[in-house]
């Protein structure tokens, strides 16, 4: 395994894949069975299809809200066993911890040799101060191959200005990828009673975004759930006319966020101009979920306090096995065998 971060390298890829009509897997990897899932799952498909190089960014969160991965990671954080919070934590330390569980996979010799990862981070949440210092620490900035500067709590005016600022930055040491649309809270939405089509993206206000800013990729609201904030499962679909029409203002730019609700029907997506797909939580719940049903179905080898079920390596070489399924239906899904046809 190698890792990519270097901007012109990450830039190709992605004009890669474009060319191929494939999309570029995003999938965030919190620990290192997730990891290895990744890359084994991304070798197993190179292996099948011919590819000598098989690309994949593996992406995590900081202190965004919804799941803040480096902060749940570091060791200075403690879950409450209910799931009810979370106490402590260290967005750098936990960002640190990853960088060199990325590393520590790509110094095996021998190992995943087709794989290529390209790091990045996932909803870079600019309102909140660790989340800032941590885009603004250039040791991690030269460590990632795209960021997201997430400042879509602003209105678009202020998002603009500073997307724009960080641009100016570190744009051309880093893929920068924005986001165009404010997020409301639950609150705002109720205030303002916004209807799930009044939080979709605006391809004219999404133009101007891109041509003021000067990122590389722009995550729109297309009805996933993905900042669809408020509204029930049976509203979260992918609007696929609106896909066409930002792509046909600013070109196949687009990342697709909350692609979980989909149940793997993003195989259109590099046609309606998007190269990038994120991917986390049905494969995250997936893992867990296959974890809980073996002790449950093995509750006697449990009771008898076996050693072996009850070691983290059991659980460990579960939650990997099935990343490394998912990733191989996601990568058959999105395109990648067309990167081995002589198109790319």
């Amino acid at each position: 395994m190698k890792i990519i971060s270097d901007r012109e390298s990450t830039l190709a890829v992605l004009d890669r894949f474009r060319r191929a009509g494939a999309a570029l897997f995003a999938p965030n990897g919190e620990l290192p069975a997730e990891i290895e899932g990744l890359c084994m799952g991304a070798q197993a498909f190179a292996e099948a299809h011919g590819l000598n190089e098989i690309h994949l960014a593996v992406g995590m969160t900081a202190m965004y809200a919804d799941n803040p991965q480096f902060r749940k990671i570091s060791p200075g954080c403690r879950i409450a066993e209910d799931v009810s919070g979370l106490t402590g934590g260290d967005v750098r330390v936990g960002c640190e911890l990853w960088l060199r569980y990325l590393q520590a996979c790509a110094d095996l010799p021998g190992t995943f040799p087709a794989v290529r990862i390209m790091p990045f981070i996932d909803h870079g949440w600019v309102p909140d101060p660790d989340d800032l210092a941590l885009l603004h620490d250039e040791s991690v900035v030269d460590r990632m191959a795209i960021i997201m500067y997430d400042a879509s709590r602003y209105d678009h005016a202020e998002n603009i200005e500073r997307t724009a600022a960080y641009v100016r930055r570190f744009g051309k040491r880093v893929v920068v990828e924005g986001a165009a649309d404010k997020i409301y809270d639950p609150k705002d939405i109720a205030r303002l009673r916004l209807s799930r089509e009044d939080q979709l993206s605006r391809p004219e206000l999404v133009e101007e975004y891109v041509r003021r800013t000067g990122v590389d990729l722009i995550v729109p609201n297309l009805g996933t759930e993905h900042r669809s904030v408020g509204v029930g499962t049976a509203e979260r679909r992918y609007e696929r006319e609106l896909a066409r029409a930002i792509r046909d203002r600013v070109g196949p730019i687009m990342s697709l966020h909350g692609s979980s609700c989909l149940g793997g029907k993003v195989g259109t997506t590099p046609e309606d101009g998007i190269c990038k797909v994120n991917f986390y939580t049905a494969m995250a719940v997936g893992a867990g979920l296959k974890i809980a049903g073996l002790l449950e179905r093995h509750r006697p080898i449990v009771e008898s306090r076996n050693l072996w079920m009850l070691s983290e390596s059991y659980a460990h070489d579960v939650r990997r096995r099935h990343v490394a399924e998912v990733t191989q239906e996601m990568l058959a899904t999105l395109g990648y065998a067309k990167l081995a046809s002589g198109r790319a």
